[in-house]
């Protein structure tokens, strides 16, 4: 519902540049292929034990997007636009062999390992980011083709892990804001190129599991930080 309402607000806008003035208003469409490099800090929080887990990463990946956008002359070449990537990311699967001993401390274990009490047994992590929307707005730098960027990002990120406990981790909408610049340059009268470098700062992640632990209330709990680059190449008509 949130990625509808994004796009709906986005489309008022389009349709308020349209009726600003007609005659000065330029319509942009186009496909992207993006290179991404990301880097997440994660805290994983047990519900049983209260056993604490650190993790950082790196994710590199690659993915492809449409773009479509609307511009005036009238206001400075100001800009705004929607790019959407239905798949963006699958994260690195992971299987680890809990032993949660009674000093509440963490080991991987072989299975048919000896187990301690509280948390314990196989922890498949396994996620995929998809459906990733961005509202922007574009200015031109001068008449250079040299452009600065600004926007709303928002994507999910869907969780396919098998806990030993039977918890389940919810889905979660990611949403951040993301800066950058490029350059367009042009490919005959209707075609035009770009390449873009961006920043995205995406918000705090914070998911519980489904399932409550047996000797309290608390639930398993992740907390992860999130920042990523993005390297896009674009080719589009304008009309």
């Amino acid at each position: 519902m949130k990625k509808i309402n994004t796009i709906l607000a986005a489309l008022s806008a389009l349709l308020m540049l349209t009726v600003t003035s007609a005659n000065s208003v330029e319509f942009k469409a186009g496909v992207s292929a993006n290179g991404m490099a990301a880097y997440a800090n994660a805290k994983e929080t047990l519900k049983d034990s209260g056993a604490v887990s650190n993790e950082e990463a790196i994710l590199a990946t690659s993915f492809a997007s449409v773009f479509a956008e609307i511009s005036s002359d009238e206001m400075a070449g100001l800009g705004i636009g929607v790019s959407y990537a239905p798949d963006v990311a699958e994260l690195n699967k992971e299987t680890r062999e809990l032993d949660n001993r009674a000093d509440n401390s963490i080991t991987n274990t072989a299975p048919g390992g000896t187990a301690g009490t509280g948390d314990t047994g196989s922890q498949v992590v396994d996620a995929e980011i998809k459906d990733m929307v961005s509202v922007y707005l574009t200015l031109p730098v001068g008449g250079s083709g040299a452009y600065v960027k600004a926007g709303y990002i928002q994507a999910t990120m869907i969780t396919n892990e098998s806990l030993s406990s039977g918890s389940k981790y919810e889905d979660v909408d990611l949403t951040g804001t993301q800066v950058g610049g490029g350059y367009e340059g042009s490919l005959g009268d209707t075609a035009f190129w770009r390449a873009e470098g961006s920043y995205q700062m995406w918000e705090d992640i914070n998911a519980s599991g489904s399932e409550a632990g047996a000797s309290s209330a608390a639930k398993n709990k992740i907390e992860a930080e999130l920042g990523s680059i993005t390297g896009s190449l674009s080719i589009g008509m304008k009309f």
